[in-house]
């Protein structure tokens, strides 16, 4: 199954809690990844349960206000709410999307970040990873700026996903191996914090054992039919 995106994101916001809520119930086996950032939180405050942490980065390196990244594999009666909480987060707000064609037990390839100096700027990269495992993969990238800014835009073919001025997801799909990276551009400097992760493709059914067990069936059916007969 190629990848492609099995649902678009949903969004939720409020104070010191958000609850995002996908429009229908998702497809068990299929990559779930969420986003998170707030506008007074720290990670240690940050809570997602049942959700594996894949990384985060500071957008505000003097009060550790972070962007972060988590996935999970959908289970049999997966909920389409998705609820952050966020202890003395401020304003919270998450994004979740639905992925169809990743590996459905270990999805996580690569990932990496890129904290903020403390300083602002123009644009600012997600960080690089180390060179993917495979060729297919869904590479998803976040930043978060401590103000709102203008004319955004990725580079590196990375397609925006939410778009909001001080928060914005995009992804990729490939079909090579590489190092993950995407910078984000805008007008008017301010500080940043950007992340990316890779997550593998499915594995391919293997045609070969198919063929291979239909005949040990079609042996065994035959060994029994003689020894009735004898």
């Amino acid at each position: 199954m190629a990848i492609s995106q099995a649902q678009a994101y949903a969004v939720g916001s409020g104070t010191n809690t958000a609850t995002a809520s996908l429009a229908s119930t998702p497809t068990e086996g299929n990559l779930l990844i969420a986003v998170g950032s707030s506008s007074t939180g720290e990670l240690a405050g940050a809570s997602l349960t049942g959700w594996t942490l894949v990384t985060s980065a500071e957008y505000s390196l003097t009060a550790h206000l972070v962007v972060i990244l988590w996935y999970k594999i959908a289970g049999a009666a997966e909920s389409k709410d998705v609820t952050l909480n966020w202890t003395t987060g401020g304003t919270v707000r998450l994004v979740i999307e639905e992925w169809r064609g990743l590996h459905p037990t270990s999805p996580l390839d690569k990932s990496a970040k890129h904290d903020n100096d403390n300083s602002t700027y123009t644009s600012w990269s997600s960080g690089t990873t180390a060179t993917t495992s495979v060729g297919d993969e869904l590479w998803y990238a976040a930043f978060r700026t401590n103000a709102a800014v203008t004319n955004r835009s990725f580079s590196n073919s990375f397609t925006k996903s939410y778009d909001l001025s001080t928060f914005v997801t995009g992804f990729l799909v490939v079909s090579a191996t590489a190092a993950a990276e995407t910078t984000y551009s805008w007008t008017t400097a301010a500080k940043c914090g950007g992340l990316v992760a890779t997550f593998k493709v499915a594995p391919a059914a293997n045609p070969a054992c198919y063929i291979h067990a239909r005949r040990d069936r079609m042996n065994t059916k035959g060994v029994s039919k003689q020894d009735s007969l004898a």
